[in-house]
């Protein structure tokens, strides 16, 4: 008996401290997101584009409320969320879609420089709200959501001939002659529009998503996805002629989306062969792709490096994964990358990262879950 006495008591030594180890892990500061916040986040909330003319774009507001509710810091998502409607949304979230670039005006006055939205910063500060209303309890961000998806379904999204309903960029500037219209692909998140149409199924969201993937095989026929394309009435995806044939800046989100959810979308993964396979011969991802011929340019942004973290280890490349986790600890400093530190590099990094540590990550039906949420709930 005393013998069962004490490895019960071992049994339960066992699991007090591995529990207590797993809370520990999970409610650990998440010292990324705090070095990023001391350096890019004003106390009043405005997000600084500080190598860019100290500017702040609602993308920038988007991505840093995300990233402070996977954080757990409502102090910080409060002032941003704020910031965001009195500067940007005429005080009102009701009134305009938040208008994407502040900063200092020629006769040295600070405002909005240009009132157009950004559609992708738009779904992306109300995916947000709703997410953090359901983790914190908190109606009020949940009708503020709704207020945005109002006036993005008024605003961003047409039926663009053949393919379909699908979102514009902005509201204004992406409609071009000859019926036709220039779109984005990081614009589409699977698990976004996901998460989106289970709070309001009634929406377009799922369409919009259906809608795009059929058109992924257009889009990125040789594995490689661009920046911009443009699509025409009848459906027939061609290059954007006023700028390069590349993938850069903007494509490389394209990469991480897919691996950020729980169910990992395979297809997803494996549809960007020709990107892959410039990784690996290149060793880090490419700053540029030209996306028919496959040629890279630049020099490879260390925020790209953080970016297909996700990506390559759900396909299993441990070799590049290494490679990116090698070149992301050359680079640091004081919790930063890059000397200077770009305001993109570190959203990149947040985001890659992020998820690949498991901080946080999507269900199968877009439902933002947290290390932190899950386990004090016990879910």
């Amino acid at each position: 008996m005393k013998g069962l006495v004490g490895i019960t008591g071992a049994l339960l030594l066992t699991l007090v401290v591995g529990l207590g180890w797993l809370w520990q892990r999970a409610h650990a500061p998440w010292t990324q997101w705090q070095a990023y916040a001391e350096h890019f986040i004003q106390p009043d909330g405005r997000v600084v584009d500080i190598t860019a003319g100290r500017r702040s774009t609602s993308e920038g507001q988007a991505y840093s409320l995300f990233f402070a509710l996977v954080a757990n810091d409502r102090a910080r998502f409060d002032q941003i969320l704020n910031w965001t409607r009195d500067n940007l949304c005429d005080g009102d979230f009701a009134k305009r879609l938040p208008a994407w670039l502040w900063g200092q005006r020629d006769d040295g006055s600070w405002g909005v420089l240009d009132p157009n939205a950004a559609a992708d910063a738009d779904l992306w500060i109300a995916y947000t709200l709703l997410q953090a209303a359901r983790i914190w309890q908190d109606p009020a961000l949940a009708q503020t959501a709704r207020l945005l998806l109002w006036q993005i379904k008024a605003q961003e999204v047409v039926v663009m001939g053949a393919s379909g309903k699908l979102m514009l960029p902005a509201p204004l500037g992406f409609v071009l002659d000859g019926s036709r219209w220039k779109l984005n692909p990081s614009y589409y998140p699977r698990f976004q529009f996901q998460g989106l149409a289970s709070d309001d199924p009634e929406g377009p969201w799922l369409e919009l998503w259906q809608n795009y993937e059929r058109l992924l095989p257009q889009i990125a026929p040789r594995g490689v996805v661009p920046d911009w394309f443009v699509l025409d009435e009848a459906g027939r995806v061609m290059p954007d002629v006023t700028a390069p044939n590349l993938g850069s800046y903007d494509a490389i989100r394209a990469y991480l989306w897919p691996a950020l959810s729980v169910a990992i979308d395979a297809a997803g993964l494996q549809r960007y062969g020709g990107y892959l396979d410039a990784i690996r011969a290149g060793g880090l991802p490419p700053e540029k792709i030209d996306i028919v011929t496959g040629a890279v340019s630049g020099t490879p942004p260390v925020g790209f490096s953080a970016a297909v973290l996700p990506w390559l280890k759900g396909l299993s490349e441990d070799a590049a994964v290494q490679n990116q986790l090698q070149e992301l600890q050359k680079r640091r400093h004081a919790g930063l990358l890059g000397q200077p530190a770009h305001y993109y590099d570190q959203v990149l990094a947040l985001f890659g990262e992020g998820g690949f540590d498991g901080r946080y990550r999507f269900d199968a039906d877009g439902r933002l879950i947290l290390r932190w949420e899950r386990l004090w709930f016990g879910r």
